[in-house]
């Protein structure tokens, strides 16, 4: 924990001056160094579209590896992802992990991230976070297994905090506000309703309700109403 402390430190010390995100991402990359680590990577996964969920990826992995990633759509089925859905606890890389995967696992491994752990970050409407220390060789046994664990807390929540301070763009893209009508409405178009049946239940024509629902459309990018119910309870809007 020394180590993250010092980090941090550094960091503080040169609050003094602005730092873009690519001289964060440098110091990032040096610390997991420290950490025995030769890869560092920040994913932030959007949860829609299902099929092919955006992702952006900060850190040092290698570029042939990261356009693999994307052009095989491996969002999808990564375990580590999976993973991130259900537990705030570190998960160490395995063959067991990536069974149901094996050409994923074969791929990483094509780019040399043969040994790894993946941190679930900071879970937030409209996205999935997690940062992933890889090496080259060198099995993580358990004594350095349960003295990274705090460290990579630590260093994710910092990451995290840090990436969404500097990126602007990215706070932006997934930022999107509902006002209560438009909850309501979309709560109750969940339930089945009718837009009919949801202007009699909040007192208002159903030309209302249709117009709260061509807006919530256009603020989740969905083409019809049935795909903004599904995206608002992936994003934990309802």
């Amino acid at each position: 924990m020394e180590r993250y402390l010092s980090w941090i430190r550094q960091l503080n010390q040169r609050a003094e001056t602005p730092q873009t995100l690519e001289e964060f991402i440098e110091s990032a990359s040096l610390f997991s160094h420290t950490l025995g680590f030769e890869f560092f990577s920040y994913f932030v996964c959007e949860t829609t579209p299902f099929t092919r969920p955006k992702i952006h990826v900060f850190g040092n992995y290698p570029g042939q590896w990261l356009h693999r990633y994307k052009e095989q759509n491996y969002t999808v089925i990564d375990p580590t992802i999976r993973h991130c859905k259900v537990s705030s606890e570190p998960v160490r890389w395995c063959s067991a992990l990536f069974e149901t995967c094996p050409q994923l696992w074969t791929d990483a491994k094509a780019f040399e991230l043969n040994v790894g752990i993946t941190q679930p970050s900071f879970n937030a409407r409209g996205y999935i976070a997690l940062l992933s220390l890889a090496r080259k060789n060198t099995s993580i046994q358990d004594p350095e297994w349960e003295a990274l664990k705090p460290l990579i807390k630590a260093f994710s929540e910092t990451v995290g905090y840090r990436i969404f301070e500097l990126e602007d763009a990215l706070a932006n893209t997934l930022d999107i506000e509902l006002g209560q009508k438009e909850k309501e409405v979309l709560r109750w178009t969940a339930d089945g309703k009718t837009s009919e049946e949801i202007g009699r239940i909040l007192n208002v024509t159903a030309d209302a309700v249709n117009f709260h629902l061509r807006n919530i459309q256009k603020k989740m990018g969905a083409c019809n109403r049935v795909q903004a119910v599904t995206y608002a309870v992936a994003q934990g809007h309802i």
